[in-house]
């Protein structure tokens, strides 16, 4: 995901697009509010949610194959919120050189880095999830958990080296506190580079997402009337077909929003890439406001999904719960016997 593109040194733009040449346009409200509340209030929302659902995956019963994807689809959706929200909070406003080289050395590239990865792990389970869906005999032998963590670090390493692009953009003018673009940015390779980043992470992954999904919900939907036809009910069936089934669910729930929420951020590029963003700066401005935080929000969003399309890992929550509560009465009844036998003794 293109989070923060084609984005210039002139103090009057900052990083996200907003215009600030004109303190009163209804742009630059408009971007204030989107970065200064309701972006942090997303990542800090997110930064909770997903630091608490990576915790219950970790729990034993989730120890899948397919919870390994979603467990590095947290990781990767929260680290891109933490390295974000110093940016929201400070960075963004600063104009110190520690907060510039923050902003064109960290943020930018790692948060574009996380984000494709996200992108492209969410692919990756939806394909994975077609092949169970379709060869549920072959898969359960040949996907295994070991597969699974080899094909996530092939994805981080690709979108790694796809990124590596971010870092040579900009550079520190090492006399005023301001971002200078590269000789290699205004090249036309960055140029084309941007282009191919824009198909590889937005309309191929769109495209892959949309027809697989739809492939997956039609299988699901042949076999459930498959069930019905036998007379087969849910407690004639499988304990690991109805796992299945019910991860089947949430990754739908995952695809469609990526696809509603990614969408926006497609078209915001496309325009920035056009010769449409030097005539329209202000609705441009909105629009990559816009997109960053429907982005920011489908990183932050997960929680909610699991908790809501997942019985399995609803139910891991509910163990957690009890086994911190249960935590929390031994020390309590620890405590309370300490007193009673300090008192017993005066």
């Amino acid at each position: 995901m293109e989070l923060l593109n084609n984005t210039t040194s002139d103090l009057n733009i900052s990083l996200c697009g907003r215009i600030k040449s004109n303190p009163d346009s209804a742009s630059q409200t408009f971007g204030d509010i989107c970065t200064k509340y309701v972006a942090p209030t997303i990542c800090v929302f997110g930064i909770l949610g997903n630091s608490f659902s990576l915790v219950v995956l970790m729990q034993k019963s989730l120890k899948q194959s397919p919870y390994i994807n979603l467990k590095a689809l947290t990781v990767v959706d929260l680290l891109a919120l933490i390295i974000s929200l110093p940016y929201m909070l400070r960075g963004e406003y600063s104009r110190e050189y520690g907060w510039l080289w923050y902003n064109i050395h960290i943020f930018i590239p790692l948060v574009n880095w996380l984000t494709a990865t996200s992108v492209w792990i969410v692919v990756l389970m939806t394909v994975e999830r077609y092949v169970y869906v379709k060869f549920p005999l072959r898969a359960k032998s040949q996907l295994g958990r070991t597969g699974t963590i080899i094909r996530i670090f092939v994805v981080l390493g690709i979108t790694f080296i796809m990124s590596l692009q971010k870092y040579f953009l900009y550079e520190l003018d090492p006399v005023k506190p301001k971002y200078i673009k590269t000789s290699f940015a205004k090249s036309r390779l960055s140029y084309i580079l941007d282009i191919s980043l824009m198909v590889i992470h937005h309309f191929i992954p769109l495209l892959v997402l949309g027809i697989v999904n739809f492939l997956v919900i039609r299988t699901v939907r042949e076999a459930r009337n498959q069930r019905v036809v036998f007379n087969l009910r849910n407690n004639q069936e499988g304990g690991w077909q109805r796992d299945e089934r019910r991860f089947t669910v949430t990754l739908a729930s995952i695809v469609i929003l990526n696809i509603c929420f990614v969408g926006p951020a497609t078209v915001t590029d496309i325009l920035m890439l056009s010769k449409l963003s030097g005539n329209f700066p202000v609705m441009i401005s909105v629009l990559r406001q816009i997109s960053n935080v429907l982005l920011w929000f489908c990183l932050s969003f997960n929680f909610v999904l699991y908790c809501t399309f997942n019985k399995r890992f609803l139910q891991a929550l509910k163990d957690t719960l009890r086994i911190r509560r249960r935590r929390r009465h031994s020390c309590k009844s620890v405590k309370s016997y300490e007193m009673t036998f300090l008192r017993s003794d005066s």
